[in-house]
C-alpha cells in the first residue's frame, strides 16, 4: 500500500459500495489513496501514512501537518490584525447605537449589522434564523435599527430586504 499499489481482498459490503458508486457519492475502489498522495505532494506537505493489518479489519490514514503550519512566522501578525478589525467595526456599531441600550441587545443588534454588513436583502426571517433567534426579539431589534436610521426596507413587503443605509456604512468604514 505505500508504495501505491491497493489491492482489496475482500469487502466489507460490496452492494453498498456499488449503490454509493452509481449515486456518484464515490469513486472507484481504490482510487482515493492514488488521489491523496498526489493532492499532498502538489500541495508540498509531506507523504501520507496508511495503516492496516493482514486482516484488513481496519485502515487508518494520517495526513501529517503541512510544514508551513508548524511555524508561527506571521501567522499571528495576520490574526491579530483582524481581530482589532472586528473590535473596531464592533465599536463603530456600538457608537450607532449607543443611546439607552443595554448589553444583551447590543449583541443582538451587532449581529443583525454584521449579517447585514455582509448580505444585504434579507428579511426578518431569514436574519432571525441566521442569528438563532425569535422572529418577534428580530421585528424589535429591527424597528429600533430602523427607527435610528441604521437599516432601511427595500422592496415590497413580502418580496423585499433590509439594507444598511448609505450613512451606517460610511460610519462603519
Amino acid at each position: 500500500m505505500q508504495k501505491g499499489i491497493i489491492r482489496n481482498k475482500r469487502y466489507r459490503n460490496r452492494r453498498i459500495g456499488d449503490f454509493l458508486k452509481e449515486l456518484n457519492m464515490t469513486e472507484g475502489r481504490g482510487t482515493g489513496i492514488p488521489i491523496i498522495r498526489r493532492e499532498m505532494a502538489k500541495n508540498g506537505s509531506p507523504e501520507p501514512r496508511f495503516e492496516t493489518d493482514e486482516n484488513y479489519s481496519y485502515f487508518i490514514t494520517t495526513l501529517p501537518v503541512h510544514p508551513a503550519f508548524l511555524s508561527d512566522d506571521g501567522v499571528n501578525e495576520g490574526v491579530n490584525e483582524g481581530v482589532k478589525t472586528i473590535e473596531n467595526q464592533y465599536d463603530k456599531i456600538l457608537a450607532l447605537i449607543r443611546e439607552g441600550v443595554n448589553e444583551g441587545v447590543n449583541e443582538n443588534i451587532y449581529d443583525i449589522i454584521n449579517i447585514l454588513t455582509n448580505v444585504a436583502d434579507l428579511n426578518a426571517i431569514e436574519i432571525a434564523a441566521r442569528t438563532k433567534r425569535g422572529l418577534s426579539t428580530m421585528e424589535r431589534y429591527l424597528r429600533l435599527l430602523r427607527k435610528k436610521g441604521i437599516i432601511e426596507f427595500r422592496g415590497a413587503p413580502k418580496t423585499g430586504g433590509y439594507h444598511l443605509t448609505e450613512t451606517a456604512r460610511e460610519k462603519l468604514k
